[in-house]
């Protein structure tokens, strides 16, 4: 699968994306951001941390230590994220539902279990599509909460990487969904096999 050579396990069962250079730690219980441990994680700019319990962020000089090149964190979708926190953070730009100021935004759906209507490459392309169109999406929300890009030195950074995330991952979604429907193509054709349990989310934490 050439999907697997651009995202990586990392953290505590996130996925380092290094294609779109994002960190996504979606759908899950965390209540806090995984620290890298050891060395440093460099050369992911943005860390999505959506539909999470998250309550506060680690503070932003030790998240510029372990992260370098951070500039976004999304933690929407968070109920109890700590609000009155968000005036601790200035190169980092958090993201949130705070203040009523609340997008629409879907879970990034797991990995899912091959069947024989889509085999594992088939739902792999999916889920890689899934999150490319979460960093689109990101941008769409950068864009609605954040009016001043040419007043603030790391909105014009974030700004700048987005763009150019956008270019690839416009290219890069096209070669995902040529290769899904190969894929799909490929596992309708396939003989008929052994029924496979109904679809369901991989357990990442076993």
């Amino acid at each position: 699968m050439i999907w697997t050579g651009y995202v990586f396990d990392c953290l505590d069962n996130c996925e380092c994306d290094t294609e779109d250079e994002v960190v996504h730690c979606h759908n899950g219980d965390r209540t806090e951001l995984a620290l890298p441990h050891g060395q440093r994680l460099r050369g992911f700019p943005v860390i999505g941390l959506t539909y999470n319990n998250i309550v506060r962020l680690p503070d932003e000089a030790t998240l510029l230590s372990k992260f370098p090149d951070l500039k976004v964190i999304d933690v929407e979708r968070n109920p109890n994220f700590d609000c009155d926190s968000l005036s601790d953070y200035d190169r980092v730009k958090i993201v949130s539902d705070c203040f009523k100021n609340v997008s629409e935004i879907s879970r990034v759906p797991r990995i899912f279990r091959p069947t024989r209507e889509c085999d594992l490459s088939c739902q792999a392309a999916r889920h890689y599509a899934k999150l490319h169109e979460y960093v689109l999406h990101l941008w769409e929300i950068l864009k609605q909460k954040y009016n001043d890009f040419d007043m603030d030195a790391t909105l014009r950074q974030v700004q700048e990487f987005f763009k150019e995330v956008v270019r690839r991952v416009n290219q890069f979604s096209t070669d995902v969904q040529v290769n899904l429907k190969k894929a799909t193509a490929k596992s309708a054709e396939a003989e008929e096999a052994t029924p496979m349990p109904e679809l369901r989310p991989v357990d990442t934490e076993a």
